[in-house]
């Protein structure tokens, strides 16, 4: 039976601050050596423990861990090169010692290549195991010391590249944003740019004729060869053509589809609060009704010119699928719809000075017309 491991006392202080003990692990048939590193003085506790082959030395090295292992060259299972070259390969930060009843330069430079940090003989005495032993120790503490650097570094490497990471995926962000800034920004400037030039355009002109030619001229500059249409409210659920670019509509077909659009787009048009774009078939159908096989593969705008909450018009624009509308052209169109919704009423209060302000009413019948 393996004899009881003898522990040192432990070094006094605070129970979170005691050292763990040295843990010597003894392989060999006999216990001479055992007892001889027991006997052993290091200024260090130690806890040596005792297996008398190689499968019980895996059984314990499988418990705990093992500081040192002395290892008898011959053992009743292997030999004790085998074990201490196996320790070597594995990551245990475990030294080993191999020792020898007769050892010789051969089996010594065997054990050296094994791993091995010492090859010492059985007989040796209580000095020089002690000196040894204390050898041992210091160089395990070295190990030990490199080894928690090494973690730290890796810990710190290991914090230092997901630093690196949030602060890549930071800097994205940031870029991102940036881009989207100036997008927004370059698309406000654009905006500011393209309703000073309708402001210029439409200044001080009192003529309604003149207000719709202009403003249809200006959105055929932007937007390319296009059908343009601009209906005018007659009454409450009606409106009628106020004017027209034909493009690419012969002069039949250009009526009834005008007609159409001034009696089913235009009021659908006017309730909405956003500009339509469409470049579909199916929407196109939606808005259209049965009529829309007139613009079947076509895209279009459609947006209404609003003023004090009223709606003073609804402007049209169209063209096959093949030329379609950018959003640069939708852009320009919010931009300009509330100036030509001021320009529309200016006009209106003008040449009609002597009637009541035709954009307040007393909240009775809503069934009223906008003369123009």
């Amino acid at each position: 039976m393996p004899r009881k491991s003898k522990t040192a006392q432990p070094v006094k202080g605070k129970p979170g601050n005691r050292k763990r003990p040295f843990r010597v692990l003894v392989v060999d048939q006999e216990d001479g050596f055992t007892r001889l590193l027991q006997q052993c003085s290091t200024g260090e506790p130690m806890q040596i423990d005792h297996a008398r082959t190689i499968a019980e030395a895996h059984e314990r090295l499988s418990l705990s861990v093992v500081d040192l292992a002395v290892i008898d060259q011959k053992l009743p299972d292997g030999s004790g090169l085998e074990l201490a070259a196996e320790l070597d390969k594995s990551r245990r930060i475990t030294q080993t010692i191999l020792i020898s009843q007769k050892p010789d330069l051969d089996v010594a430079l065997r054990a050296l290549r094994a791993g091995a940090t010492d090859f010492l003989s059985k007989t040796i005495d209580l000095e020089q195991a002690n000196m040894r032993l204390r050898d041992v120790i210091e160089r395990h503490g070295r190990i030990r010391t490199q080894n928690d650097r090494v973690r730290r570094l890796r810990r710190l490497c290991k914090k230092l590249n997901q630093a690196r990471i949030d602060v890549s995926h930071q800097v994205d962000v940031l870029c991102n944003d940036l881009v989207t800034a100036y997008q927004e920004l370059a698309t406000q400037m654009q905006q500011v740019v393209q309703t000073s030039q309708f402001s210029a355009i439409l200044k001080d002109e009192l003529d309604l004729e003149a207000v719709l030619r202009k403003s249809l001229e200006y959105l055929i500059e932007k937007a390319g060869p296009t059908n343009a249409a601009i209906f005018l409210p007659s009454s409450m659920d009606e409106y009628s053509l106020g004017g027209y670019v034909n493009y690419d509509c012969t002069a039949d077909s250009a009526d009834m589809l005008l007609e159409h659009l001034g009696d089913v787009l235009a009021v659908k048009v006017a309730d909405r609060e956003d500009i339509l774009h469409v470049t579909d078939n199916d929407t196109l159908a939606y808005w259209l009704g049965q009529d829309a096989t007139y613009l079947r593969d076509s895209h279009m705008v459609a947006f209404p010119v609003r003023h004090d909450g009223e709606t003073l018009a609804v402007i049209v624009l169209f063209r096959n699928e093949d030329d379609p509308f950018d959003h640069v052209l939708v852009d320009n169109c919010v931009a300009i719809a509330p100036l030509l919704g001021e320009t529309l009423a200016r006009v209106i209060r003008i040449h009609h000075r002597h009637m009541p302000d035709i954009f307040e009413h007393d909240g009775g019948s809503d069934d009223y017309e906008i003369p123009f």
